[in-house]
């Protein structure tokens, strides 16, 4: 890599401090006063003719006055951001909303329209719910009422089904078959509830195929927590009361990564998924 030299340096540190001073319409006095650098200094910063790079401290002084970082004035990165500032843009907590609709879900989908979305569901798809399991599900949850789910469902189905979506969806296999033995959480429902559902899902499936796809991964070869991917803007990592977002580039290609790995790896793709529902919905008992 050439190495920049010391007039080159000191060009850039000019150039950059002009345009930091034009963006927040600072001129020599007012950046004087507020950096506490003398306005005859400034002027020679800014001088045609200037050749040599200032002291640490003068530069400390100047980027504090202006809002950016050292490091940019004297060019050695291109992001006027602090390192306390990139770590607060590339992850951020939300809290997930007990209204009928979660905000936060609605927002991140509004924003990403047109972009592929690619999700891990905590349990089944929430929009692919049937209402006994959704009762059941939301029966003692604090966040959110059955009514005010299916709502929210009702509103993310119709979603699906506007021209131009594109969700891919992965759910372990072994979730399921444990659903369709009524294990767990599950064994309040009935045989004919849980074969409700195992064939909503699969007209679903089918109906919204191929702008919905989805996938079954096998749980003892990979595993994942709930995720979302919302295109190249962010990607979501469900925690139960809030969500992780993260906004940056590499968190966002590293989420999308292990995504396309479970789908790549899924034992029941999405063409052959409507058709395993509707076998296992036959297992019922």
């Amino acid at each position: 890599m050439e190495r920049t030299s010391k007039s080159q340096r000191a060009l850039m540190f000019r150039e950059r401090l002009s345009e930091a001073m034009l963006e927040r319409q600072l001129n020599r006095t007012t950046l004087a006063e507020r950096s506490n650098v003398d306005r005859s200094t400034v002027s020679q910063l800014l001088g045609e003719h200037q050749v040599r790079l200032p002291s640490g401290h003068v530069v400390a002084e100047l980027a504090t006055a202006l809002g950016v970082t050292t490091d940019w004035l004297l060019g050695l990165t291109s992001n006027t951001l602090s390192p306390g500032e990139i770590l607060r843009e590339s992850l951020e907590v939300a809290q997930a909303s007990a209204a009928p609709a979660d905000a936060n879900i609605e927002r991140w989908l509004t924003e990403s329209a047109g972009a592929k979305i690619r999700s891990v569901p905590t349990t089944l798809p929430e929009f692919m719910k049937t209402q006994a399991v959704m009762e059941l599900e939301y029966a003692s949850y604090r966040g959110k009422s059955p009514e005010q789910a299916m709502a929210s469902n009702e509103a993310r189905l119709n979603l699906n089904r506007v021209t131009g979506m594109d969700l891919e969806l992965a759910v372990p296999q072994q979730r399921m078959a444990t659903f369709a033995r009524r294990d767990g959480i599950w064994s309040a429902l009935s045989p004919e509830q849980v074969r409700e559902q195992l064939l909503q899902m699969a007209d679903l499936c089918e109906e919204l195929y191929p702008s919905t796809r989805l996938h079954l991964y096998d749980l003892a070869q990979q595993f994942s927590a709930p995720v979302t991917v919302f295109g190249q803007r962010r990607a979501v990592i469900y925690i139960g009361s809030a969500y992780f977002v993260f906004n940056t580039r590499e968190h966002i290609e590293t989420l999308t990564r292990h995504f396309d790995q479970l789908v790549r790896n899924a034992s029941v793709l999405s063409h052959e998924t409507a058709r395993w529902l509707r076998d296992l919905a036959g297992t019922a008992a």
